[in-house]
């Protein structure tokens, strides 16, 4: 596709928030052509009502969200808005009123949806209207303000495991122009195909996973755009974006290219020590003294294989620097995702006390490997890179000291209950980083919970956005986790050691001199 052959430097889609539409403003404006800023398409409802109810500072989010009003003639913003906004913000005391958990239904229209690959399946299952109507408002603000008032090129990334919300928040941003989609942890099949189903406002159904179902039988979730705001999104075709996968091995990059429906437009290759989610080793899982798995030759992309497919490629994990960019040109890449130094940069949406703790611990001489672990602590059950920082998830003490709640929702598993009597199933949503009995009655095994700690509440923190909680009569917010990927060195380096913050314009000078 045209609008990725001169990109050299992507931007990480991280976190909840992390990359925000400030931070992939500021890089779609350095170097216009050359880059491209990524919004993370990750848990925005909950985000935009948390951010109302902080008073909204700045204006922001009400001004994108009437910008999806006038532009389209519709109500949706106003309502949120009028739901969740909070003039002056909640006291610092209270508890976040919470956005609608993603429940998935049975559909009442009974129709055949068209899937990528031309085969109609029944689609049993739609969510709320309320959700729907939030996550295409949100994806819409997201990268609506991430382009405001520029011409540089922005994207958004997505988690293949979080199916529920996707198709709709990929709706709002493609609403909102959006230059790129970037999908990672999961087989994004029929996902760009699905892409370009919507830039014709056509129904689609998307595949979800349910457990415990039985031989032969698809599940779906049912999207017609046509029957959201009375239809008032579908007055002209939309741009159709680019569509990226995020791989990790040379097999699932054959794959996709030969996929029946629309191979991706391009990959990023990412190495296993990028942040946040890792593909999990090849073969039996093996442990170093610390409990992190061990990563082999067998974990290491043949970058020859994946060049000789002839579909552009971008490198991750290691390679944001100027040497990083020009190891990955020479291998026949187009250039690279950077997301670790990126998120210690001043516009990152991470909390200014995590990203100070963080140059404290460099500048104190912490060694890479002790700063940043490989964990097991995901419900998805990829491995999950933890800044080992006091006071947070990553510390035992905090982890065994907080109640299992499972209040947000975005990580949990779908599947179906035991029959009853009369043969009938009966739907289970559960996270295995919830209470633990209430995993084992939905024919969940308890040991899948050890070390399973509650990402959605801990991501949120992360920005600042976490929950008010009483423990132990005291209220406290809710206890953040943060990620990072495992090379520092441009972190080291732009930081002076740690002794200085960076903005976004020192990172892209960095990598692309």
């Amino acid at each position: 596709m045209e609008i990725l052959e001169p990109i050299r430097l992507i931007q990480g889609g991280m976190g909840v928030y992390v990359s925000n539409w400030r931070l992939a403003r500021a890089v779609a404006q350095q170097r216009p052509g050359e880059t491209a800023g990524t919004v993370s398409g990750t848990a925005l409802d909950v985000v935009y009502v948390r951010l109302l109810q902080l008073g909204d500072p700045g204006g922001h989010a009400r001004r994108a969200l009437r910008a999806l009003d006038e532009t389209f003639g519709v109500t949706i913003g106003r309502a949120i808005c009028d739901r969740y906004f909070i003039e002056g913000g909640k006291a610092p005391g209270a508890r976040f009123r919470s956005a609608p958990m993603h429940i998935v239904h049975a559909a009442d229209d009974r129709r055949d949806f068209p899937m990528p690959n031309g085969a109609p399946v029944t689609v049993p299952f739609k969510l709320e209207d309320a959700n729907i109507e939030l996550l295409i408002a949100t994806g819409f603000a997201e990268v609506w303000l991430a382009k405001e008032g520029h011409s540089g090129k922005v994207f958004i990334n997505f988690l293949n495991k979080i199916e529920l919300p996707l198709i709709y928040v990929l709706y709002g941003a493609m609403l909102a122009g959006v230059d790129g989609v970037v999908v990672g942890a999961g087989n994004p099949e029929g996902l760009p195909a699905l892409s370009r189903q919507l830039a014709n406002h056509a129904a689609v159904g998307h595949k979800i996973s349910l457990l415990y179902r039985e031989t032969g039988e698809d599940f779906v979730l049912a999207f017609d755009p046509q029957q959201v705001a009375d239809g008032g999104f579908t007055a002209r075709p939309l741009a159709t974006p680019a569509f990226l996968a995020i791989v990790s091995l040379e097999d699932l990059v054959k794959v996709l290219a030969e996929s029946n429906s629309a191979p991706p437009d391009g990959f990023i290759i990412e190495h296993h020590t990028a942040g946040g989610h890792n593909a999990n080793p090849a073969g039996p899982m093996v442990r170093d003294t610390l409990g992190q798995p061990i990563y082999g030759a067998r974990d290491e992309a043949d970058l020859a294989a994946i060049r000789a497919v002839g579909i552009p490629f971008w490198l991750a994990g290691g390679y944001g620097s100027g040497p990083g960019l020009q190891t990955a040109l020479d291998a026949g890449a187009n250039g690279v995702q950077a997301g670790t130094v990126f998120a210690l940069a001043e516009e990152s949406g991470m909390k200014p006390e995590y990203r100070t703790a963080i140059l404290t611990a460099i500048k104190s001489g912490t060694a890479d490997a002790d700063l940043v672990r490989t964990t097991t602590f995901s419900p998805t059950g990829f491995a999950f890179k933890v800044v080992q920082l006091q006071d947070t998830l990553a510390d035992d003490d905090v982890y065994n000291d907080r109640a299992r709640i499972c209040d947000i929702g975005i990580l949990q598993q779908r599947g179906f209950n035991k029959p009853d009597e009369q043969g009938q199933r009966t739907l289970f949503q559960r996270c295995p980083a919830g209470p633990v009995a209430t995993y084992v009655d939905k024919r969940g095994l308890a040991n899948n919970t050890d070390e399973r700690r509650c990402l959605c509440n801990g991501l949120l923190a992360c920005v600042g956005l976490g929950q008010v909680k009483e423990i132990r009569g005291e209220l406290v917010e809710e206890p953040a986790i943060v990620t990072l990927g495992n090379h520092l060195d441009g972190v080291r380096r732009l930081s002076r050691q740690g002794q200085t913050g960076y903005h976004v314009e020192d990172v892209v000078a960095d990598i692309l001199g």
